[in-house]
């Protein structure tokens, strides 16, 4: 195999990789809830929230829909989808599918756009390209202690996403997001006035 076709099978290889990657590959929840998720208003959603094994991708987004604007609104899951990715918290590039099970890494992902966390110099440039966002996003909030150190591809229960929206509430109310949501481009806000960087706590750790 000469150096040109070698160069071609490497570059189909990685050009593979990164269409895996960022498509995902969890499928449905195996049980069906003992109630539909649709049909709860907001409060009781979260309330449900908490009782998931796993979380779907348009239990997530609604989440994440409700952690950043107060509530939501959204008819549909489309309707959260295009919210979610014209603000640039949902990655297009995933290509979710709504009945599946959400994974770690894309809930860290949006998780860190929201509380408007940059990250290091790898989740900036490599995750701004698509490349491993959800990796480096999930990296970013084990080292924050706001999640608990797994892998990016695991799935997602609704206790545990519970309990990081509880963290991501009290970072956001500490930097001011609720009321600002300009875009932050520095850790300046990620810290307290000692420096030190913010890891809050959630409810049930106060």
């Amino acid at each position: 195999m000469d150096h040109h076709t070698q160069l071609r099978s490497r570059v189909f290889v990685l050009a593979y990789i990164l269409v895996f990657a960022a498509s995902g590959c969890a499928g449905p929840r195996q049980t069906a809830p003992k109630v539909d998720p649709a049909t709860l208003d907001d409060d009781a959603f979260q309330s449900y929230l908490a009782q998931a094994g796993m979380v779907t991708v348009d239990e997530a987004y609604r989440a994440m829909v409700i952690l950043a604007d107060g509530k939501d609104g959204s008819k549909d899951f489309e309707e959260r989808r295009k919210k979610l990715e014209s603000r640039g918290i949902a990655n297009p590039l995933w290509n979710l599918k709504p009945q599946n099970v959400i994974d770690s890494g894309a809930i860290a992902f949006m998780i860190c756009r929201i509380c408007k966390i940059s990250g290091g110099v790898d989740m900036v440039v490599l995750g701004s390209w698509g490349l491993g966002d959800r990796r480096y996003a999930m990296r970013e909030l084990i080292y924050r202690e706001m999640i608990e150190d797994s892998v990016d591809y695991q799935y997602m229960t609704g206790a545990k996403l519970v309990g990081l929206m509880s963290k991501a509430d009290t970072i956001m109310a500490k930097k001011n997001l609720y009321n600002n949501q300009g875009i932050q481009l520095t850790d300046e806000k990620d810290r307290d006035a000692q420096g030190n960087l913010i890891v809050p706590k959630s409810k049930s750790e106060k």
